[in-house]
């Protein structure tokens, strides 16, 4: 089979390799739809060392079961999946609390083993769940971003007559825009600095869109009445001070972005105005259903989010126009 081998940099390679044997409760995948994350792109672009060279990546993924293993149950071969990355333990005290997306055992499909820019990728059974028959291969690809908006919004309380901000409109952002919608939220602002992110927000429903570089997202905040609640998902200090300051007294700041691991943030903004600041990070299996039943029920859109499909081939145009075209593209899918 083909596999997109990365070994570190820029540095991705097509090659030969076996194809996965699989274990008794593990299924052989034919993957038909894999997109690029965000941290795959940070990988590439030597932003991100999360990921350990040489390393197949690739954790965005559906496709056909072509072979189950001798104790798998409920799946059969040529059905169509969607894969839910994040393997957790099911025994630690986070895992017995629900909370399996920061399991203390925990490893990511395309992140600490092979994962999908390749032709087939072995995952276990239990992590597999049945593709509704409306909904696309390239479309299920985009599940797992998705389950990342829903888990934030799902641990982000607010009400109906709230304001909410949102600063990043790349995948997560509007993605988590949609979601916010879904949860009944009236009001909410969306802020970047590209025009084209920005009209895809007002596209699915933002109230008011600011370019951070031709006004002060603070002020233009302030001046209609504060945010109760925002959703960082750039990942900068800028941007999560920026939340800190805009959000109302005793509102709440989800982070989800992570390109920065040290900030210097304001505190007394958090103390004096009793602010949640909270993390969010991934999402829970219940997450991850619920985005399957998002798309499928039409109540978040991601195909305008694809700009490109390719090949597996050219899975090294697919990370250089999404390095330099970030003007206009959201996500590429490979089709292996």
């Amino acid at each position: 089979m083909k596999v997109a081998m990365w070994y570190g940099g820029k540095n991705i390679k097509i090659e030969d390799a076996p194809i996965p044997k699989i274990k008794d409760k593990e299924v052989l995948v034919k993957v038909k739809a894999v997109s690029i994350c965000g941290s795959d792109l940070h990988a590439y672009l030597g932003v991100s060392k999360r990921r350990v060279p040489p390393l197949v990546m690739g954790h965005e993924f559906s496709g056909e079961v072509t072979k189950i293993g001798n104790n798998v149950r409920g799946i059969k071969v040529g059905e169509r999946i969607v894969v839910e990355p994040v393997l957790s333990c099911g025994k630690c005290r986070t895992c017995l609390n629900g909370r399996n997306n920061i399991c203390e055992n925990m490893s990511l499909i395309g992140l600490h083993i092979p994962g999908a820019f390749t032709e087939y990728v072995s995952v276990p059974v239990d992590k597999c769940y049945k593709l509704p028959e409306n909904v696309s291969f390239e479309e299920a690809s985009l599940v797992e971003p998705l389950a990342v908006a829903v888990h934030a919004c799902n641990i982000t309380p607010f009400e109906k007559k709230d304001k909410i901000g949102i600063i990043g409109s790349g995948t997560i952002g509007l993605m988590t825009l949609q979601v916010a919608k879904h949860h009944g939220a009236s009001s909410i602002f969306v802020i970047d600095t590209l025009d084209y992110k920005l009209n895809l927000a007002k596209n699915f429903g933002s109230n008011k869109i600011i370019n951070a570089k031709n006004q002060d997202p603070v002020k233009e905040v302030l001046s209609d009445g504060g945010a109760d609640a925002v959703f960082e998902a750039v990942g900068h200090q800028k941007t999560v001070q920026q939340a800190l300051s805009m959000v109302n007294k005793g509102g709440k700041v989800t982070v989800i972005g992570m390109l920065e691991s040290e900030m210097e943030i304001n505190m007394l903004d958090v103390t004096v105005k009793e602010i949640e600041i909270r993390g969010s990070y991934g999402y829970t299996t219940h997450d991850f259903k619920q985005a399957i039943k998002l798309i499928s029920t039409k109540k978040v859109k991601v195909k305008p989010l694809i700009a490109h499909i390719f090949p597996l081939r050219d899975i090294k145009k697919g990370f250089e126009i999404l390095s330099k075209e970030a003007e206009n593209v959201i996500k590429v899918v490979l089709k292996p």
